[in-house]
């Protein structure tokens, strides 16, 4: 299943660079392995005309079309009749026309690549699909010329770039949050879980919050203020509008929208140090009273330059990453797109993902640990939604017995959302209390760009390595050993 010799001294060592391609739903990272940062760093969506706007430009064009599709910061120029559309969807391709024209763009005419130099290596979350993987695989070698490629898990990647082969990789994401248990780099798929609880299920609670709290006032989107006067609420914004083209489509102000939400949850959130939602009534109005005190207000700026004064807010909206069920959306539309989910994943593989050597495994007797009390009341609300602790509580306890100390003292948080301050005090502290039985250690890189770009960090290391030579998958190999073989026992 190997490479040829040939190929090895093609693809091998220090003399070539691979191209590493790391897709997630907020951003789609492109660069070269070895590298220390990508060298692309772009949006994963994309501007398009609506039909009016193409029916004028081929008549411009004489009948002639081209793509008219906008990548890269572009997209965020207010155009008349543009959409703007997302291109993954839970770090999946959900427009694959628009997603090969992107990689086309930035391979061909930012990075003017040399494809039959230059291998690639893809990023993929762990549950991907077999058919969306061979669709992937299928995709690329006939979209692109590489003369090889290889998918890497992206717990894999992050597990490189940390140096640290068994861990458990907690990756707090745009769209979702993803508990993964890695084994000799090995990404163990039955154990692994996923939420919808991350940055947009933020974003989604601060506007919600924001339009229901401040009734009247208008959030309105950057692009369309020329200047502005700053005020504090309950005063009026002072603010001018700016020229705009015409017909400016929902989407893009949606789109715009969402910077606003964005910037809040960076800026203003913070994570406490103990739950709101407590049994304890009297523990709560305790936290209540510290976290409304004075010293805790912050001033929001909105693109208006009117500022909104928050106080108990900031903190009771970080904590939902703990426990979702503390807030309640005032918009049923909101509401609707976070139904109960306790984590749980459908993955299935023909190969088993780690088999102990120690010592032969019994039904009755692989926990070391009780499990999660709602595993034996499967209707209980407590097992219809997890929050971030008790994702990964439950996680640990459905690892092997021979593994789970080793992987409790390497817990690495990532993601973007994972930058909340406070946020990894608080999981430390709850773990602990949670598993008496483990010591529980969390490594978080300080350096924000650098957890930011984790996963693609991890893929430039893997791809730099001198021995990953012989992973490289060609086309022709893909089509002599099939589909599945080369899913399976390759790309694990």
């Amino acid at each position: 299943m190997s490479s040829s010799g040939n190929n090895a001294s093609v693809y091998g060592g220090d003399e070539i660079n691979a191209i590493v391609l790391d897709s997630s739903s907020f951003h789609t990272r492109i660069g070269y392995a070895g590298d220390d940062f990508p060298k692309i760093i772009t949006p994963s969506s994309y501007a398009s005309p609506n039909e009016d706007a193409m029916e004028l430009d081929n008549k411009k064009k004489n009948g002639k079309s081209k793509s008219s599709k906008i990548f890269g910061e572009s997209i965020n120029i207010p155009r008349s009749n543009h959409n703007i559309s997302p291109i993954l969807k839970d770090s999946v391709i959900i427009d694959w026309e628009a997603a090969i024209e992107q990689y086309h763009y930035y391979f061909d005419d930012v990075l003017t690549l040399n494809y039959k130099e230059q291998p690639i290596l893809i990023t993929e979350p762990v549950w991907c699909t077999p058919q969306y993987r061979q669709t992937l695989l299928e995709t690329f070698y006939e979209s692109f010329d590489f003369p090889a490629l290889f998918l890497a898990k992206s717990p894999t990647c992050i597990s490189f770039q940390q140096g640290r082969p068994n861990c458990l990789v907690v990756d707090i994401g745009h769209d979702s949050v993803s508990v993964t248990p890695v084994i000799d780099g090995i990404s163990l798929l039955k154990n692994s879980m996923k939420t919808n609880y991350g940055g947009q299920y933020l974003n989604d609670q601060i506007e919600d919050m924001l339009t229901h709290k401040f009734s009247g006032v208008n959030f309105e989107n950057r692009y369309r203020i020329k200047s502005k006067t700053p005020t504090v609420y309950p005063e009026e914004s002072k603010y001018t509008v700016r020229d705009l083209p015409e017909n400016i489509t929902q989407s893009f102000d949606d789109y715009q929208k969402q910077n606003i939400w964005h910037e809040f949850k960076e800026t203003m959130l913070e994570v406490p140090e103990k739950k709101f939602n407590t049994s304890n009534t009297s523990q709560a109005n305790s936290l209540k009273e510290i976290y409304s005190q004075d010293s805790n207000k912050r001033l929001f700026e909105l693109p208006t330059g009117q500022s909104l004064e928050l106080c108990l807010e900031r903190f009771q909206l970080a904590d939902s990453l703990f426990d979702p069920q503390s807030y309640k959306f005032n918009n049923p539309g909101l509401a609707s797109k976070y139904p109960p989910n306790n984590g749980e994943l459908s993955l299935t593989n023909s190969y088993d993902d780690y088999k102990p050597l120690k010592r032969a495994r019994k039904a009755e007797s692989n926990q070391s640990t009780p499990p999660p009390s709602d595993a034996k009341k499967p209707s209980s609300k407590a097992s219809q939604i997890r929050g971030l602790t008790h994702l990964i509580t439950h996680t640990l306890s459905t690892i092997d017995i021979d593994l789970r100390s080793s992987v409790a003292h390497n817990i690495i948080v990532t993601g973007g959302v994972s930058l909340i301050p406070q946020l990894t005090e608080r999981l430390y502290s709850e773990l602990s209390n949670s598993n008496p039985g483990l010591k529980i250690r969390l490594h978080a890189v300080g350096n924000s760009s650098e957890r930011f770009n984790q996963a693609w960090i991890g893929g430039s290391v893997l791809a730099s390595l001198g021995t990953f030579h012989q992973m490289w998958v060609s086309k022709q190999e893909y089509e002599e050993a099939g589909a599945e073989r080369i899913l399976n026992q390759r790309f694990r």
